[in-house]
């Protein structure tokens, strides 16, 4: 075998033995993309800023962990740069978060929070990039986010629950900078409040509550991408203390031996039944038998040659019994 041939045939050995399956990788540029979901909005007396960050270089190496956040508010500039904006805006540190797992690297989210001293009044921009090693390694700057800083937003007061028929009541002191309300609920199923409505008025009526079960409600003021401290929640568990809709179109027909009485069906989730009341030629009205499922009664307790008069009245599941019907009489 020649030289040549033998150093060859090494080479070859000596790659197979190191598992050697493809070209040489360049190392990772070890550049962050940019931040594409910043949100800021103006709460209370401060900006707050959140996101998220990459999990995921430009070239696709898994990030570990994060050497600087930079969170940047300046005016903002028309047109607008951002290198010309970075010259003049505020710089705010924002901690980095704890190391990513390298095999498995997730987005982590942030929230800073920025007080609007030396802000209030300004037409600002709003803007963060990452780095991961130090040096003029930064990613491009994020989606900006431009906001008018207003004095901070009043929070709303006398938060007052209430039960009705139609579910609970929600009232609270108008603001008078706000254009609208966030409500946000907690139930006993849930990890914490979520939101169920905005309203442009200081009141509400939450229609999916259900009676017996506590909830825990929260009122937030709104004017555009500002928004108030939350009033205190409060916890509020409504009773049922309602009776269910009147029935209506009660009819009376005679039949051979006995009178045939119908009406509508009450609409109420709840509903436990009907109780049928009748006068015999003027007397008192008095209960017959026991409570009635469906719609309909036949009585065959008549004598022909009276007149029979009957008020229906409809029964929830906790024994709240509505007012009777109207009349329906027939002589017999």
């Amino acid at each position: 075998m020649s030289v040549a041939r033998s150093a060859v045939f090494l080479s070859l050995a000596v790659l197979a033995g190191c598992g050697y399956v493809g070209p040489v990788l360049p190392p990772s540029s070890e550049i962050p993309p940019p931040i594409n979901d910043l949100i800021a909005i103006e709460r209370g007396d401060k900006i707050v800023v959140t996101f998220r960050t990459p999990a995921r270089t430009t070239d696709n190496a898994p990030i570990k962990h994060f050497n600087e956040i930079e969170l940047r508010i300046g005016p903002a500039l028309t047109p607008f740069d951002f290198e010309s904006w970075a010259e003049t805006a505020q710089r705010y540190p924002v901690s980095p978060p704890p190391p990513n797992d390298p095999l498995d690297p997730q987005p982590i989210a942030l929230t800073e929070s920025v007080p609007l001293e030396g802000l209030l009044g300004k037409h600002v921009a709003v803007a963060v990039r990452t780095a991961i090693k130090r040096g003029d390694n930064f990613s491009s700057w994020s989606n900006r986010i431009v906001l008018d800083v207003l004095p901070p937003l009043a929070a709303p007061a006398e938060l007052r629950l209430e039960a009705s028929a139609d579910g609970i009541i929600v009232n609270w002191q108008a603001v008078d900078a706000a254009k609208s309300y966030r409500i946000s609920r907690q139930s006993p199923s849930d990890k914490t409040l979520l939101e169920i409505a905005t309203v442009e008025q200081a009141h509400f009526v939450d229609t999916t509550s259900q009676f017996d079960v506590p909830y825990t409600y929260e009122v937030v003021a709104l004017n555009g991408a500002q928004e108030s401290l939350p009033l205190d929640s409060q916890a509020f568990t409504a009773i049922d203390k309602f009776a269910p809709s009147v029935p209506s179109n009660v009819t009376a027909l005679a039949g051979p031996e006995s009178i045939e009485l119908s009406w509508q069906r009450s609409p109420e989730a709840d509903l436990a039944g009907y109780f049928v009341y009748r006068s015999v030629n003027g007397a008192a009205f008095e209960r017959q038998g026991e409570m009635v499922n469906l719609p309909a009664y036949s009585d065959h307790n008549v004598e022909h040659g009276k007149t029979y008069r009957y008020q229906i009245s409809s029964v929830d599941q906790k024994k709240n019994e509505s007012v009777r019907s109207a009349v329906a009489e027939i002589a017999f």
